[in-house]
């Protein structure tokens, strides 16, 4: 059983190659699809559900990122006939070949120029095709009743039919195949009727009769043999002699007719309905008289005429119209009389053969092109345009502020304000009468001449020149064809800086140079000329130009273009990933991009689609993928120091918030995008909500209002590329260690929780946080406020009261060991407790320690020490308590930081002064030399003096930047940012290695002096004291803050993190024990005080 053939061309699949960086090559191919059914499978009207299908597809239709099908067409349908071969009939506007015709035969058993069916399916694969490239086949000039042979070799194959001959005149028509050998490459299929008279002659079984063809200019012979009972097919060559057969009995005269068929069709846009192929229809009866009345109007060798069938696709009427000639002149009058009668009552379209028109017919990107309809022709009788249909890819085209319609003179325009590569496709107009019901239609041929934009490159595009050292500079400049460039000149200055740089050559201090950007990239590169001779403050703002052509279109957006803005934008993006990520300017466009998309889904008339969302999140994907981190990189360092009052929005977070506000605005469907870096589900739900998105994020709602209402969910699986981890107390130190999710819903939600997978489990201190866009006046951060952590484990559960997008922050530099809280917390407090000790011993002995000055300028020493260490371990617990806090207070955190500085420092510049004390008496006169009051004096002033200098600066070098406190909220000096822990480090490690020195040269001096000098004992008790405690404290103090920095160098060793932290508590205890308690007297003192 034979199966029902369906063809259907597939036009235009837009095949994007990337040729350069920018490029995009679009290669325009068809591909022909040939689908097979059995008859027994399939219903009776399968054919019209298969048209109808084919009309659906909305178009253009994306297949890959890289293949897209702008067209589609059903071309060719082949039904099974009763002797079990094949019909081939075309859709509306296509029809077979003369050729084709010529060999299967046109379904009505005749031959014509074209047809639009043939009794077979061709075996070469051709196929119906479009009535407007057909070749109109060669149409030999009207012959008289006599047939005119030509002078060429003519063969003609006659069959005989089965008949004796009788003795009597007997009419003999024989139906004769004529197929000229000189014709060109078109042909004419005709019919011949040969009408033979012969007079009585004898019944012989073969005889041989002289048939002679009358001709105006010459004469030709043909020879027929017939033969009685039997049929055969003879071949016979005309000639130009005179040829006599052996038994001539008279002259025969051949008069020949020759008929043409040409099948024609129309269409009336109307819905089709199979009772019109009824006769007793009206619409047959009026299609038919319609086409009978034109036909004996205007064809004046007509035959006959016929409907052949009246078929679906709107309602297309096919006709065959047969005659002894027929030429083109009478075709176009049939078509027009046939449109100008039956367009009075049904709305008949006539179809231009000629192509829409454009102005200017080269493109140019981003300009205004106008396409011209019409006019109809005159012999339509048009009287006036009542309405112009434009349509855009079988989409309707409305008037906006992009496209402008208009009529004049019979005309109708499409103005399209800025072209774009999005406005690529096919249009069609159609131009309805004002006095009748007829169409006029109109197509492009969808081939257009795009020309770019003038892409200038200079080499350099700014360079200074110092006077009378550089004779010559080499400028290169170049352009896109057909532009011309041309030079500006500009003078050189002195006062060179920086010198010869590859990019950005040479510069005066603060000048701002200028480089090109690479080949296919608009901007340029900026540099500033700095004091150190380098250029730095480097900007990038060169952009791929498609993606500076679709950022132009995307400020003038409209219902029209959106659609097709967004897929044309998604394709560029990902077909020039590498391109896209490894360019922060370009980013930096997608975003505005993006932005401006946002604010045009605010417009009622504008639909975010689940089609269009998919889009947005094939192009944001793309700029969260892991090439892309360098570059946010770039961008969120540059929004952060060069954020100003017009731009209150980092880039990242701008890029966010146009998602969120996209999103908002997504018409009221349930559907799911899976894309490969974002997913995208949205839902309903009434009283709870509980799923799992992508395995790694799970959202629960417990309690709702009980309305319905739309819950959407898209999870970034790498948005921790685009977003810093800043959090509220601007921190830097966090990680993003889980997805981010974006939540909104149509309802009010109060209570919602995360359970996030984490990412990195060697992690730690979970902070469950959401994107801020307020914070750092508009910069935006990740804030706590709202959101509760739950629990932390395998992975981390928050609780929120309201929506927005999430994730959570941990550390990477925190070590977080129970140890280490019990070593520093009761270190701590030993130390605090032995420095309490230590200063109400010295109250007690403070009057006997006072007859000898070196003994009263050392206990002023310790009692300076141990104060200043205790309050520096008041402000460390003040300190622990603001970075435990659940919001963190920046003012309270900077100045607890601060004194614990400044005391901190004090604590080893008295230790200073004490080792210069020692240092004193030691190379000097004892008896002589500085005051008491002097050295006081001094002591106080380096005591308190440079420990407050070097506070004050670092405070005023690094707040202004946000860099003074460390970034995890810490109520500590900056590492990262600022190396301001180095105000610190520097002197306190300075001081330890001069007291080294100090203790050496005391011992020196000390051991010679006993060896040679027995007097002043008490002098020399003092100073054994004092070196004695330096002696074991520098080396404690100098050990405890080496500790300290090896923390710096490896954070996340346990052994350094801990013995710091003991060394560090236990400073108070061994001033007591070696700053005091040391000094026999004072042991004395104390025992007598007790007594």
């Amino acid at each position: 059983m034979w199966s029902r053939v369906f063809v259907f061309l597939i036009g235009a699949v837009y095949i994007y190659h990337q040729v350069l960086a920018s490029e995009v090559v679009i290669h325009d191919i068809d591909l022909v699809l040939e689908l097979r059914i059995p008859v027994s499978s399939d219903s009776s009207n399968f054919t019209e559900l298969f048209r109808n299908s084919v009309r659906k597809v909305s178009l253009p239709y994306t297949i890959t990122q890289s293949l897209n099908v702008t067209g589609l067409n059903f071309t060719t349908g082949c039904y099974p006939n009763s002797t079990g071969g094949l019909q081939c009939h075309c859709e509306e506007q296509f029809a077979w070949s003369c050729d084709q015709c010529n060999i299967y035969g046109a379904c009505s058993n005749a031959t014509s120029q074209t047809c639009g069916c043939i009794n077979g399916l061709p075996s070469d694969g051709a196929l119906c095709e479009p009535i407007t490239n057909i070749t109109q086949c060669l149409t030999p000039p009207p012959a008289p009743r006599t047939n005119a042979t030509t002078t060429n070799p003519t063969t003609l194959m006659t069959t005989a039919p089965p008949t004796t001959t009788p003795l009597t005149t007997t009419p003999n028509i024989t139906p004769i195949s004529i197929m000229t050998t000189n014709t060109t490459s078109e042909t004419t299929p005709t019919y011949v009727i040969t009408s033979v008279t012969t007079p009585p002659m004898p019944t012989t079984p073969n005889t041989t009769t002289e048939v002679t063809t009358i001709n105006t200019t010459n004469t030709s012979t043909l020879f027929t043999t017939t033969t009685p009972d039997t049929t055969r097919q003879v071949m016979t060559t005309t000639t130009a002699t005179r040829t006599t057969t052996t038994t001539p009995l008279m002259t025969t005269t051949s008069m020949t007719t020759i008929l043409q068929t040409k099948n024609l069709s129309f269409t009336m846009d109307k819905d089709f309905d199979p009772s019109y192929n009824n006769s007793n229809s009206t619409v047959y009866k009026d299609a038919n008289n319609a086409i009978q009345k034109q036909c004996m109007e205007h064809i004046s060798t007509l035959v006959s005429v016929n409907i052949i069938e009246i078929k679906s696709g709107s309602t297309i009427v096919d006709y065959a119209i047969r005659a002894n000639s027929i030429n083109d002149t009478e075709i176009a009058a049939v078509k027009s009389g046939v449109f100008s009668q039956l367009g009075k009552i049904y709305p008949v379209i006539f179809d231009s053969p000629a192509p829409l028109t454009f102005d200017p017919p080269s493109v140019i990107f981003g300009e205004s092109v106008t396409v011209t309809c019409g006019p109809p022709p005159l012999d339509l009788n048009f009287s006036t345009i009542a309405t112009a249909e434009w349509t855009f890819n079988d989409t309707n085209i409305l008037e906006d502020s992009d496209h402008h319609f208009g009529t004049a003179n019979g005309t109708a325009t499409l103005t399209v304000k800025q072209f774009f590569i999005t406005d690529v496709g096919r249009y069609q107009c159609m131009l309805k009468d004002s006095g009748s019901r007829g169409i006029f239609r109109q197509i492009s041929t969808g081939t257009y001449t795009f020309q770019n934009e003038p892409l200038i490159q200079v080499k350099p595009m700014k360079q200074l020149i110092q006077c009378g050292a550089v004779t010559s500079v080499t400028l290169q400049c170049s352009v896109n064809s057909p532009y011309n460039v041309v030079f500006n000149k500009e003078n050189s200055t002195t006062g060179i800086r920086c010198v010869n740089d590859p990019v950005y050559g040479s510069g005066t201090l603060n000048y701002v140079a200028e480089a090109p950007c690479e080949p296919n990239y608009v901007g340029t590169k900026t540099a500033v000329c700095g004091s150190d001779g380098q250029w730095g403050n480097k900007q990038d703002n060169c952009i791929l130009q498609i993606v500076q052509q679709l950022f132009q279109q995307s400020q003038d957006l409209n219902n029209n273009s959106f659609p097709r803005f967004l897929e044309k934008l998604s394709s560029a993006t990902v077909n020039l990933t590498e391109q896209v990520v490894d360019s922060p300017g370009t980013i930096t466009a997608i975003v505005q991009i993006l932005n401006n998309v946002a604010n045009v889904s605010l417009s009622p008339n504008i639909s975010i689609t689940e089609t269009s969302m998919k889009n947005i999140l094939l192009t944001a994907g793309v700029l969260t993928t892991n090439g892309s981190k360098t570059s946010w990189g770039y961008l969120n360092g540059n929004d952060t120091s060069n954020i100003t009052a017009t731009q209150r929005k980092s880039v990242s977070s701008a890029f966010l918030q146009s998602l969120e506000t996209i999103t908002s605005y997504l018409t009221n469907d349930s559907f799911n995008i899976d894309t490969p870096s974002i997913i995208l589900n949205k839902t309903t739900f009434k009283n709870t909500f509980m799923a799992d998105f992508d395995s790694s994020v799970e959202i629960d709602i417990p309690t709702s209002d009980g309305r319905s209402k739309f819950i959407t969910v898209v999870t970034f699986a790498s948005m921790d590329n685009v977003l810093p981890a800043r959090d509220k107390g601007n921190s830097s130190i966090y990680v993003i260690n889980g997805r981010v999710v974006l939540v909104q819903s149509s309802g009010t939600v109060d209570n919602v929780s995360f359970t996030f997978d984490i990412i990195n489990n060697t992690l730690g201190n979970a902070q469950c946080v959401f994107w801020n866009f307020s914070l750092f006046s508009g910069l935006g951060g990740w804030d706590n406020g709202g959101c509760v952590l739950v629990s932390s484990n395998t992975n981390v559960t928050c609780n929120c009261n309201h929506l927005t997008s999430f994730s959570i922050l941990m550390s990477p530099n925190t070590i977080f060991d129970i140890v280490l809280d019990y070593i520093t917390y009761i270190g701590v407090g030993i130390s605090m407790a032995s420095l309490v000790i230590c200063l109400i011993i010295e109250a007690i002995i403070w009057r006997k320690i006072r007859r000898n000055t070196t003994s009263y300028l050392r206990h002023v020493s310790i009692v300076n020490i141990a104060v200043s260490l205790l309050i520096a371990d008041i402000w460390f617990i003040i300190g622990a308590a603001i970075s435990d806090a659940k919001t963190v207070n920046q003012p309270a955190c900077t100045a607890a930081t601060f004194f614990i500085h400044f005391f901190y420092l004090a604590l080893f510049f008295w230790m200073l002064a004490s080792a210069l004390l020692l240092f004193y008496r030691t190379v000097s006169v004892f008896e002589g030399g500085l005051s008491k009051t002097s050295m006081l004096a001094i002591g106080f002033s380096l005591g308190y003096g440079g420990p407050l200098i070097i506070a004050v600066i670092t405070i005023a070098a690094t707040a202004p930047q946000k860099a003074y406190i460390r970034d995890a909220g810490v109520c500590w000096l900056n590492w990262d940012k600022s190396k301001a822990l180095l105000a610190f480090v520097i002197p306190a490690l300075t001081i330890v290695v001069i007291n080294l020195l100090i203790l050496l040269v005391v011992i020196y001096k000390m051991l010679r002096r006993r060896a040679g000098d027995s007097s002043q004992a008490a002098e020399r008790h003092v100073m054994v004291v004092i070196a004695r405690s330096l002696a074991v404290l520098t080396p404690f103090f100098g050990l405890t803050w080496g500790l300290g920095a090896g923390t710096l160098a490896d954070p996340t060793n346990r052994g350094i993190s801990i013995s710091f932290a003991l060394f560090n508590s236990l400073q108070g205890f061994f001033i007591l024990v070696f700053g005091t308690l040391s000094d026999k007297k004072v042991c004395v003192s104390i025992t007598i005080f007790n007594q």
